[in-house]
């Protein structure tokens, strides 16, 4: 389907303000789905079509089936600074010398590899470098388990496609997939993980497939508030979040809405400073409405979010 008839599907209800981050915390139309989808079709500047997070919460909202992200990505351009990031984040082991993050220390990607190993454990860009630990845990207990794993440290594309670098978005999910051929795959961060399989890559989220090979699980006693991410909440990823902890004895406490955007949205955070501050405001609002500041993350930009709150994100893998 080509944009014009993307957006004429938009049928101007309103569904989609109160699933929209951005139009929650600012009550604007500019800065809502259905004000950018207006923009576009008008062909108009709007600085709406910039401050979108990207969430894509408005799509499970819309009852009419407005893929908004096919329209977004279509009318964005990456601006100097972004296009620098994406360079960046295209090779990890860059990351660490722009540790631009004051809450959490960068550190030089986990590599490993067993001989002839089954199993490729797929960190993402960041995750290696700002949650090395959860990464090192991930590894040890797939090994304890008796797999043989390789670290395979790189970048899906998901970010290129958020500010419209489509084209390099398509070549980094070739390049990885690529990478993955024959290979048992396993990520640790959700939204990517939602992006590949989007994307057609056959890779599991790390706690799908703890649930899907039926992993034994340790029992541990504790409480915990869950965070559902974006992109993993619209492909029904996060329920396996919740099974392991179900499976694992830790006891649910629930947040406000654990579904609403953390704020982050990939680089969002550093080029849209005072948007995403108000999304984290209201972000740790409903999470401490579950009475607990321990929240589990399985996506490495919404674990910054939380840090950047105050909380105390954990990995699935952490848990281990």
């Amino acid at each position: 389907m080509g944009l014009e008839e993307e957006l004429n599907k938009c049928v101007h209800c309103g569904f989609c303000l109160e699933a929209c981050p951005t139009y929650s915390v600012t009550r604007s139309e500019i800065h809502s789905p259905r004000g950018r989808i207006t923009a576009v079709k008008l062909g108009i500047p709007s600085e709406g079509l910039d401050t979108c997070v990207y969430c894509r919460r408005c799509e499970l909202a819309c009852p009419s089936g407005v893929k908004y992200s096919e329209i977004i990505t279509s009318v964005r351009k990456a601006n100097p600074l972004e296009k620098i990031m994406l360079k960046i984040l295209e090779k990890p082991s860059l990351i660490q010398m722009f540790n631009i993050i004051k809450e959490v220390k960068a550190n030089k990607p986990l590599e490993y590899s067993d001989k002839n190993p089954e199993i490729i454990l797929f960190p993402g860009c960041i995750t290696s470098v700002f949650f090395r630990d959860t990464v090192e845990k991930a590894l040890n207990f797939l090994k304890r388990q008796g797999y043989t794993v390789e670290i395979l440290n790189g970048c899906c594309g998901l970010a290129h496609e958020h500010v419209g670098e489509k084209n390099r978005s398509k070549e980094l999910i070739s390049k990885v997939g690529k990478e993955f051929e024959g290979k048992t795959v396993i990520s640790l961060s959700s939204n990517c993980t939602a992006h590949m399989k989007e994307n057609g890559l056959n890779v599991y989220d790390f706690g799908e497939f703890l649930i899907k090979m039926d992993v034994p699980l340790p029992f541990i006693e504790g409480e915990v508030t869950v965070h559902e991410p974006c992109h993993a909440n619209l492909l029904g990823l996060n329920k396996y979040t919740r099974q392991v902890l179900s499976k694992m004895g830790v006891k649910i406490k629930e947040s406000e809405e654990p579904s609403y955007e953390c704020g982050a949205g990939g680089d969002y955070f550093i080029f849209h400073k005072e948007m995403s501050e108000k999304i984290m405001m209201t972000k740790k609002e409903k999470v401490m409405k579950s009475g607990l500041t321990t929240v589990i993350s399985t996506n490495p930009s919404c674990s910054i979010a939380f840090l950047k709150m105050g909380l105390k994100p954990k990995h699935l893998a952490d848990l281990l």
